[in-house]
């Protein structure tokens, strides 16, 4: 089901990380890795008479790994810095200083990234390393569409809700706009023993038709990774009024019960077909807000990843309305895994 893994790259010790995190994905599916790295234009620095001239159109052909690379060039792929001294080739051969110092960045990050597929490919996996030009979520999403991945495995951080959303970052733009699932993974909780496969598996349901239709994922991940199926719907707290229309309200009990109650009932088919399958499986009905509570939950084992549905909304009224899903993405210290809608 997951034949490949699409594992964009930025020069940075925290996407080698996930490249080495997401080895315990592709060993239980037997599944090849493709490295990215998009050299962005935009984020060169050209100093130096004609450096804007004839740039290279955005999403040109993959440059071939096997050329080699020139140690000493200099530039920016999406984030990650390059660094070293520029070598020019002779100027006859180029038609602009631009052009010669893109192709100097790609033929860097072509060797930056047969490296992190050395160690990959050593340990039996099938490995093919990918340098573009373009903007990186444009590039990223194209070359997942046209070499068919299955799941795409990017960095992400744990920031605030207003900040991120504001400022924005790759990861958050290719998870708004992917028809495949994407795992975002937190470096800072990655292990430092590799590889890592989870021992949970949480998947928040909440009655729709998005939320449901990423059980069959999730229970083909635990039972190909022996991990544990933990469903869970969070019921919102309810409160009833004291004295009628003097607006005072008040939690009950017997409210909380009756919520649980139901949530149980919903829980418990999934619970049942899971087990049946041969998978570890259990449920629970929690009362609260439901990012935080999810998050809360999650937390309780150190190995913990979280299947959630997405309605993909996107820009402002992402930020504004916002949804469960994107508030544990942004705020969780574990693997989330961001199925998009199956009609997208």
């Amino acid at each position: 089901m997951l034949n490949k893994v699409l594992i964009p790259l930025d020069g940075s010790a925290n996407a080698e990380k996930i490249a080495g995190w997401s080895e315990g994905l592709a060993d239980a599916f037997d599944s090849d890795f493709i490295l990215l790295m998009v050299v962005d234009p935009d984020r060169i620095d050209r100093s130096g008479e004609g450096a804007g001239r004839d740039r290279p159109a955005r999403g040109s052909q993959p440059f071939d790994v096997s050329k080699g690379a020139d140690e000493s060039t200099v530039g920016v792929a999406f984030g990650g810095v390059i660094t070293g001294t520029p070598t020019a080739p002779p100027v006859e051969d180029k038609v602009g200083y631009g052009t010669q110092l893109i192709e100097q960045v790609a033929q860097r990050a072509n060797s930056y990234v047969n490296d992190v597929a050395k160690p990959l490919s050593s340990r039996g996996f099938k490995v093919r390393a990918m340098v573009t030009i373009g903007k990186p979520e444009d590039e990223i999403l194209k070359v997942a569409e046209e070499e068919k991945v299955d799941v795409i495995t990017m960095a992400t951080h744990r920031e605030s809700l207003i900040a991120r959303g504001i400022l924005g970052s790759v990861t958050d733009r290719v998870v708004t706009r992917s028809t495949i699932p994407v795992l975002a993974v937190r470096p800072e909780g990655v292990s430092e023993t590799m590889p890592v496969k989870p021992e949970v598996i949480v998947v928040p349901l909440d009655g729709s038709e998005v939320s449901e239709s990423v059980v069959p994922l999730a229970s083909t991940l635990a039972a190909k990774m022996g991990a544990e199926l933990l469903f869970v719907r969070v019921s919102n707290m309810a409160y009833h009024s004291a004295m009628g229309d003097a607006g005072i309200y008040y939690t009950s009990p017997v409210s909380y019960s009756r919520a649980s109650d139901l949530a149980g009932e919903y829980l418990e088919p999934f619970v049942e077909r899971a087990r049946d399958a041969g998978v570890e499986a259990s449920m629970r009905t929690p009362t609260g807000s439901p990012a935080a509570t999810l998050i809360t939950i999650a937390e309780e084992n150190t190995k913990s990843m979280i299947v959630m549905g997405t309605r993909g909304q996107s820009g402002f009224k992402r930020l504004v309305v916002g949804s469960v899903t994107d508030k544990v993405l942004r705020t969780s210290g574990h693997p989330v895994l961001v199925v998009p809608p199956i009609d997208s």
